[in-house]
């Protein structure tokens, strides 16, 4: 026997466990592969060359969807250029199937080409991994495969969602395969998983600490976008004790709120810092984006903090944590509601008030502000329409966008689970290709320049476009602490270079657009957004000042500070 009947079930499988999309990337080893998926005749299959930016492109697609989108390639350094999406996918929770092909186990490390040691090679950033035999010469070996392909893609739906590996060992002929489907008998491992939740004695417990604190801090993290969850939030923060603030990668934004944590934080004095110090602090979702809320709790190290998650991994980010709480985040808030008193405190109103004061000062700071990157985000934020699927690059990007008043119309997304710019732009492909919405980029310079072959795919959309800014290097080297000091900031971490963008985007046949200054960009918006002419993608380059962008941040931020 060989793995003709292993290759049958894992299609199979796949179909049958909801796997609709599948992005290859060429190579001989994973030929059958290629050839298999797309006898089915039932997957949209999709070619990168790029095995980075493939993983990147899946991962954009799974984002959108919730779904598991699987990714296969050839043996060797292909398997490498995974990793970062992987590790990307396992922070940020996103289902990926991953399907690395590999030569036959008896000629790893025998000076066989394109080989290499690939059992377990993403062993710190992946659900699991699974290896299975290369020759199925018993039946026992045949079931044994069956099982861990079942296993395999259950897995990545199990919360906590995420990346799972199989390493498939594949012995030449590589291309003279007859997969027979209709022949097939593969068998279907279900696998039932409720949702984590909390018995009515340990809510009653925490509901006793709920009401007697004075002085709650709901934090939020990264969350897909639903309303149920918002909702739950508005009740549970209708109480004058609870305070919520979001990122905007929470999706989650509301009226009531504070939706834009570093530009409220920048105004809290030190003198203030007991009465904005919370008692109970209560997370929801993975990483912030946020280094001084991180900072400022940590200085606060609240009595009590309760994180709510999923999976039993305790994460104790600000040094204060109490109780990990294993449970869906929503049965948790509907138990808290149920069971909460109103207290009498101005915990709430104190915040709502600064924030009052805090969105003044930034209307009022951002009216004159000279042309540099705060003023073109303003105007790009202000300005996106209505329903867009908007994605971060990493990571001045992402920053700036925060600091903008966030839409409850537009969908966040960010590549915030190891926060690398390594594959903003094949996300942003990956995410267009899902839903009908337009996919709005917007980028630094050297995330785009980092991700160009992200644009050397078949298919990007005309609903895709990429917002770059070119301060000329990696802008965020001039405000963090630490590098500006240094002989090396331009050459060594600003990594100040000349290049424009204008030319990648003709090699790609990209519509391009670009602004110098604020009329230009206000006037070139419009057509930029709107332009479908000839189905393919947009792109506007804006061109900001280096040096003059960290002298006008620092400003906004003491006039954050300052009292009106």
């Amino acid at each position: 026997m060989d793995t003709k009947q292993s290759i049958v079930d894992l299609v199979t499988i796949s179909y049958e466990k909801g796997i609709r999309k599948v992005v290859f990337s060429s190579g001989s080893r994973n030929a059958p592969l290629i050839i298999a998926f797309n006898e089915f005749g039932k997957f949209d299959t999709y070619s990168i060359h790029d095995e980075r930016s493939a993983a990147f492109f899946a991962l954009g697609m799974a984002q959108q969807t919730g779904e598991t989108v699987a990714i296969a390639c050839t043996s060797g350094s292909a398997v490498l250029n995974y990793a970062p999406a992987i590790a990307e996918a396992y922070y940020q929770r996103i289902p990926l199937l991953v399907i690395t092909a590999d030569r036959p186990l008896e000629w790893i490390d025998q000076g066989e080409g394109q080989t290499m040691r690939q059992a377990d090679i993403y062993n710190n950033f992946i659900k699991h991994s699974f290896e299975i035999f290369q020759e199925t010469n018993h039946p026992d070996e045949l079931w044994y495969n069956n099982r861990m392909f079942n296993e395999a893609i259950n897995l990545t739906q199990i919360a906590p969602l995420g990346p799972v590996h199989i390493n498939i060992p594949l012995r030449e002929p590589l291309y003279e395969n007859d997969f027979r489907f209709s022949d097939s008998n593969t068998k279907i491992i279900n696998h039932i998983s409720p949702l984590p939740s909390l018995s009515e004695e340990a809510l009653d417990t925490l509901a006793n600490i709920w009401n007697d604190s004075k002085k709650k801090l709901i934090l939020t993290g990264i969350l897909p976008k639903t309303h149920g969850l918002k909702e739950l939030l508005r009740q549970i923060s209708d109480d004058p004790s609870v305070i919520v603030i979001t990122e905007t990668t929470s999706n989650i934004n509301a009226p009531g709120f504070i939706n834009n944590i570093d530009r409220f934080i920048m105004s809290i004095r030190n003198e203030q810092n007991e009465e904005f110090k919370p008692d109970l602090l209560l997370t929801l979702g993975s990483n912030i984006v946020s280094k001084k809320i991180k900072s400022l709790i940590r200085k606060w190290n609240p009595a009590e903090h309760w994180d709510i998650d999923e999976s039993d991994k305790i994460v104790d980010t600000y040094k204060s944590l109490t109780k990990h709480i294993k449970s869906e985040i929503n049965s948790f808030l509907r138990g808290m509601i149920k069971r909460k008193k109103e207290s009498k405190s101005n915990f709430k109103s104190i915040y709502l008030l600064q924030e009052s004061e805090v969105h003044s000062k930034h209307e009022i700071f951002l009216k004159d502000a000279p042309w540099s990157d705060l003023k073109a985000y303003s105007i790009i934020m202000s300005n996106l329409p209505k329903e867009v699927n908007l994605q971060m690059a990493n990571s001045t990007a992402v920053r700036y966008a925060q600091l903008m008043d966030s839409r409850h119309d537009i969908i966040y997304n960010s590549n915030r689970g190891v926060a690398g710019i390594d594959g903003c732009t094949s996300t942003a492909a990956g995410a267009s290709l899902s839903q009908n919405k337009m996919t709005v980029l917007v980028t630094g310079d050297v995330a785009f320049l980092y991700d160009s072959n992200a644009l050397w795919n078949n298919y990007l959309q005309g609903n895709l476009k990429i917002i770059v800014f070119n301060n000329e290097g990696g802008n965020i080297f001039r405000f963090i602490p630490g590098p500006a000091k240094t002989k090396q900031l331009e050459e060594f971490f600003e990594a100040h270079h000349s290049i424009k963008v204008e030319q990648i985007a003709k090699a790609f046949d990209i519509n391009y657009f670009s602004a110098i200054n604020e009329k230009e960009l206000i006037d070139q918006l419009p057509k930029f957004f709107e332009n479908q002419s000839n189905d393919r993608p947009c792109l506007i380059e804006i061109f900001t000042p280096r040096k003059e962008n960290m002298n006008i941040l620092n400003n906004y931020f003491k006039a954050i500070l300052k009292p009106l």
